[in-house]
């Protein structure tokens, strides 16, 4: 009887061990299926990853915070906030390239560094591309900007004065938040709103190639020609205007509902102190220019040296951030700017082409961005001085819509997160690879 009793256990265990592994094996599919998409192109091996804080100055006040709704005229106590400071977060390759010093990425208006990071479907961005090539590579978030925070306390003290009455100074405390707005990013890159003087609540967005697309495009494009970049990836709750809290747009509504929009922040260095530069023209500088500038040089030196790449509204901090280094002596440090799809103005930062002696330069532009004169003549200039028998380091303005590969058809300013992103990343690769460090009149590369 205990052996036919154990027997029949037996016999239930086996059915049970066969009907769990029946629901496991059909259970891997399922899980397989749920798979996060994979953002790299390959593995990604890396010796170090990290982050920090560089720069910033402490400020003592006391509208780090406000008094609590019970007690709206109770005096705020003094307390200390650090402000200006930058994030910045890293990653170094596991094999470096030899004699390749590491790359400093900064973003532009209303971005952080997560447009540096992956794109908005997906995709391998930059910052792990270069990695992948063997160069240690920084990502930063303006001073105000993102991780970097800002100086709530301007706000505080201008809200204080209001309610206290005086309006005017209270109000002129309170500084004035820049953003790109979601269709001022479409229309700024993408397309159009049509028909011409008509709203978001009234007109209709259109896309660079789509019909209706206005003949100055058509006229230098032609028909059928689309902005190399992921307007397929959609949040289809936007789409649906889920929590929407006001006014539906008239549409397209996927126009309206790109992933890349969710990047866009304001910009909030404006809560920070400017400064002036007798040098520069004009001689005051505004907050932007001030603090990122100030901390980028900062990590140049102590990164013992860096090639530092600009986009859009960061272009002239990256100038900026020359001059501070040739105010410290610490020109030499600076092994390459690369200014994407922005400010080259030589007069504005307080330079001069004579500067850029030994510091390779290359401006660079998209397809649908116009030729920039400022960048133009700033590469002519530095170029005559090569002419003249003066410096050895390279100055280049690289137009993609030149360069006669298709691949580069539709580039748009948000070029790091386009369809052909790695593609542009190659360009600037390759322009490190012949450049960096210049060389020498015999053609060896000077070290």
């Amino acid at each position: 009887m205990k052996r036919e009793n154990r027997s029949k256990r037996r016999v239930g265990w086996c059915l049970f061990s066969l009907a769990l592994l029946f629901t496991i094996a059909a259970s891997i599919p399922a899980q397989e299926g749920a798979k996060p998409k994979r953002f790299l192109t390959k593995p990604l091996v890396i010796e170090d990853q990290g982050s920090f804080f560089i720069g910033g100055a402490p400020k003592v006040t006391t509208y780090a915070t406000v008094p609590p709704p019970n007690a709206p005229n109770q005096a705020n106590t003094p307390n200390q906030i650090t402000i200006g400071q930058m994030y910045v977060q890293f990653q170094i390759p596991a094999r470096r390239k030899a004699k390749t010093p590491p790359v400093i990425m900064v973003h532009g208006s209303s971005h952080t560094g997560a447009c540096l990071e992956s794109t908005p479907d997906g995709r391998e961005g930059w910052e792990p591309y270069f990695v992948r090539h063997g160069i240690s590579t920084y990502v930063v978030d303006q001073a105000g900007r993102g991780r970097s925070g800002f100086d709530e306390s301007v706000i505080h003290e201008g809200a204080a004065m209001i309610m206290k009455g005086d309006i005017e100074n209270g109000t002129a405390r309170i500084p004035a938040f820049g953003r790109i707005t979601d269709n001022g990013a479409w229309t700024a890159w993408f397309g159009h709103l049509v028909p011409a003087g008509s709203t978001i609540l009234t007109g209709n967005l259109i896309r660079h190639g789509d019909p209706g697309d206005p003949p100055t495009d058509t006229a230098i494009h032609g028909n059928n020609y689309y902005p190399a970049y992921p307007i397929g990836a959609v949040d289809p709750n936007i789409v649906s205007r889920v929590g929407a809290p006001a006014s539906n747009p008239a549409g397209p509504s996927n126009y309206y509902a790109l992933d890349y929009y969710k990047q866009l922040v304001p910009n909030a260095e404006v809560t920070l102190p400017g400064s002036t530069c007798a040098s520069c023209d004009p001689q005051t500088i505004s907050p932007a220019n001030t603090w990122t500038p100030q901390n980028l040089a900062m990590l140049v030196e102590k990164l013992g040296g860096a090639i530092v790449a600009t986009h859009s509204q960061s272009g002239i901090m990256g100038h900026h951030m020359v001059r501070i280094l040739k105010e410290r002596g610490h020109l030499d440090l600076l092994k390459g700017l690369i200014t994407i799809e922005g400010s080259c103005s030589l007069s504005n930062s307080g330079l001069k082409a004579e500067d850029f002696d030994n510091i390779p330069y290359m401006a660079l532009k998209g397809d649908y961005t116009a030729t920039s004169e400022v960048c133009k003549t700033t590469v002519d200039a530095i170029n005559a001085r090569r002419a003249a028998g003066h410096g050895t380091a390279k100055a280049e303005y690289v137009k993609l819509d030149e360069q006669g590969n298709p691949i580069f058809n539709g580039t748009t300013h948000m070029m790091m997160l386009g369809t052909n992103n790695l593609e542009v990343a190659d360009v600037i690769l390759n322009w490190v690879d012949e450049n960096v460090p210049p060389k020498a009149k015999n053609g060896k590369s000077k070290r």
